[in-house]
């Protein structure tokens, strides 16, 4: 029987030229097509990045991740006793990322949970990057990690809740002249003029 040529590979990119004789080097690989592989603009596959494209947490690996988004249909009753529905309101959506941290990558155990501390604290809004979309303004509400023997005791595997924070702009009516501007009252107002306190008088008795 006639030998079978060989390698028996496709000849693609990204494909090595596998050698008959195990003493022979394998070339090495060319070519390397990346055009199928999604991304987006900051670069990265997966992350957690700020403002301004800064990776504020950095896991070993993502685990599982759940998106959810609603819609709310207020109804309001008229009558005969029935009901009428009206508007369409849309929710804040609500992230879900199970993340893993091992101490042995970019981040250490120490610096992986004193972040995620400061971030639920915080007000710090967070881009989440995802291979098919990216969630903007997302601050972290919950969280909560855990050890398991069976996974390795030395190994964090925390679960990240973020949901998203609308910034309401506040419209500003445009005026010909400064001293036309509307006045915005941002502090506490007292509608009672102050008056100092009277220094009492002390008489000395006679």
């Amino acid at each position: 029987m006639a030998n079978i040529p060989y390698p028996d590979v496709p000849n693609l990119p990204g494909v090595p030229a596998i050698p008959r004789s195990p003493s022979s080097p394998t070339p090495p690989i060319n070519n390397i097509s990346t055009a199928k592989i999604p991304n987006n603009a900051y670069g990265i596959q997966w992350g957690f990045v700020d403002s301004t494209g800064v990776s504020v947490i950095t896991p070993d690996s993502f685990i599982e991740f759940e998106y959810r988004e609603e819609r709310k249909v207020p109804n309001y009753p008229v009558e005969g006793g029935s009901f009428s529905s009206y508007n369409k309101v849309a929710l804040p959506f609500d992230l879900r990322v199970t993340v893993s941290c091992n101490g042995n990558g970019a981040m250490s155990k120490e610096t992986f949970l004193s972040t995620i501390e400061q971030l639920i604290n915080s007000l710090t809004l967070i881009n989440v990057i995802t291979p098919n979309a990216t969630y903007n303004n997302c601050n972290l509400i919950h969280v909560d990690y855990r050890r398991e023997a069976k996974q390795g005791v030395s190994l964090i595997i925390a679960q990240l809740w973020f949901q998203e924070i609308r910034i309401a702009q506040q419209a500003v009516p445009a005026t010909s002249a400064p001293s036309g501007a509307t006045t915005y009252l941002n502090g506490q107002v007292s509608p009672i003029t102050y008056t100092p306190p009277v220094t009492p008088l002390l008489f000395a008795p006679t």
